[in-house]
């Protein structure tokens, strides 16, 4: 199966683990909660999917590498102890706590939340030493006297032999107690990922010409191994994206570094240096812009298929930054807002307005960084918690200079900060509103609203979850018009209807 089903699969594994009867017990005892085994080649996504189910599921997620774990690290030390047994004191060997466990009640006390994910990467790599014990924790999830706390579900994961001379094969009785989720590589799938996450924009061009050039993995020649996998197109996307950001050269050497093929890393090293040609030639936020000239639609038009599809994720890229700018700024502004309605409630209280926001500041940071170390947050929402504490701290520093702590006007920069929030989101939006319509003018005058050039512009619009949420957010009518559908009324919801106007309760001086 793809990685996308082997996540679902997980999900709805912890979710029926964690169903819970009209007591309060969980319905599966932990005996026959069975741990989901993702068995699959390296580099596919099997740590990535686990780390997104613990954002979507929000309870707490913690790894180990069970090929670096000792006997000691996950039975715990042996220590004597004296024990009284029918009216004899007799001296006992018993086990300290394991590490993993302890962690396990470490995040509890840390993040305050009582369920969680427990992942056991290479759990076919286990050491002789833990092979014995193995048995015993699958079943009965103990190591040494101590078991895992209820509300905590496993998932495991390894590789095949072929991958890792490491592995040793379980036997029939250890396969008894795994869920078997077995994965295979696929671009299609791995493309869902790669627009959520934002891969350059030349890697999906590239592999959208050449999908077989997605994974490989050879070994025959043990001195010339071919290495490509889908965590090496994510870790080259994001080097590539901070070498532009800083102005250095990407280079061949580079690419081949990730890329650990003599023939395909050539090949895209080329493709990534046409396709910023192209980025030169055309210009894609000017066109977003609307400056559509006719020798860009003339170039287009005639252009091979490979210009063509880099042309197009030149622009799906554009309007991609500005669609999901535009819904990471809602999701700021709906979260910001009832925290600036509780700040000048208490600023008409008499309160302090700068204590006010630092208690805000202080409690966003406290629940970020319980967020961070439970693992339930994603890149996206870190960003828009450090945006809303970065917003609060310059509100802070406004009113104490500014406002000198006095309540009128204190509730009035807050009032035109929180007007100046709602502009920039309306910017963006109407930015990414024109930059749509005019990525499918261009396209329509170049290749037509019929071409397969413009089918697959669609296609790939429905697979960006980014434009996804923003059309069905915020409609488009060229989009089901040139989709050949009756047009989806949008469901947004007018966020410009906030206002902090029932907080304005001072007497005017």
């Amino acid at each position: 199966m793809t990685i996308k089903d082997a996540k679902q699969q997980v999900l709805d594994s912890i979710k029926a683990y964690l169903e819970k009867d009209e007591f309060g017990e969980y319905k599966i005892s932990i005996e026959h909660q069975r741990p989901c085994f993702l068995l699959g080649p390296p580099g596919i996504g099997k740590t990535a999917i686990m780390d997104q189910i613990a954002q979507e599921t929000g309870v707490n997620l913690i790894s180990y590498s069970m090929a670096h774990q000792t006997r000691e690290s996950a039975m715990g030390l042996p220590v004597i102890v004296e024990r009284n047994f029918v009216g004899a004191d007799v001296k006992v060997s018993e086990y300290t706590m394991s590490e993993i466990i302890a962690n396990i009640y470490y995040t509890m006390e840390q993040t305050h939340i009582r369920e969680g994910i427990l992942f056991l990467d290479e759990i076919n790599c286990v050491s002789e030493s833990l092979a014995p014990i193995m048995l015993q924790f699958l079943q009965y999830k103990i190591f040494g006297l101590h078991q895992i706390p209820p509300g905590w579900v496993i998932v495991t994961a390894g590789n095949p032999p072929q991958f890792n001379k490491s592995v040793n094969e379980f036997d029939i009785v250890t396969w008894d107690r795994f869920k078997k989720v077995e994965i295979d590589a696929e671009f299609l799938c791995w493309k869902e990922y790669a627009y959520y996450g934002g891969v350059h924009p030349s890697i999906i061009a590239f592999l959208e010409l050449h999908p077989t050039l997605f994974y490989e993995i050879d070994a025959t020649d043990r001195h010339n191994y071919k290495i490509i996998t889908a965590r090496a197109w994510e870790d080259l996307s994001e080097m590539i994206q901070l070498y532009e950001s800083a102005g250095m050269a990407v280079t061949l050497e580079l690419v081949g570094q990730y890329l650990q093929d003599h023939d395909v890393a050539p090949m895209f090293y080329e493709f990534y240096c046409k396709f910023n040609e192209l980025r030169e030639i055309y210009d894609p936020d000017d066109l977003l812009d609307g400056n559509i000239t006719q020798a860009a639609v003339d170039r287009a038009g005639k252009a091979d298929i490979e210009e063509a599809i880099a042309l197009m994720n030149l622009l799906m890229d554009g309007v991609t930054y500005t669609m999901r700018t535009t819904i990471q700024m809602e999701k700021m502004i709906r979260q910001i807002h009832p925290k600036l309605e509780d700040i000048l409630i208490k600023i008409n209280e008499g309160l302090s307005c700068r204590q006010i926001i630092a208690e805000h500041i202080m409690t966003t940071r406290k629940n970020l960084d319980m967020a961070v170390k439970a693992r339930i947050i994603s890149p996206s929402n870190k960003k828009i918690q450090h945006w809303i504490i970065h917003n609060l701290e310059a509100y802070m520093d406004k009113c104490t200079n500014e406002g000198r702590d006095n309540k009128q006007r204190c509730t009035i920069i807050i009032q035109n900060a929180f007007t100046n929030l709602l502009t920039g989101a309306k910017n963006v939006t109407s930015q990414s509103m024109s930059g749509m319509k005019n990525m499918f003018t261009f396209m329509e005058a170049a290749y037509g609203a019929e071409s397969p050039v413009m089918k697959k512009l669609l296609e790939e619009l429905t697979v960006n979850c980014h434009t996804t949420d923003f059309i069905k957010k915020y409609g488009s009518d060229e989009f089901y018009r040139l989709l050949g559908q009756p047009a989806v009324a949008p469901t947004y919801n007018n966020m410009y209807e906030l206002n902090l106007e029932d907080c304005l309760k001072f007497e005017q001086e």
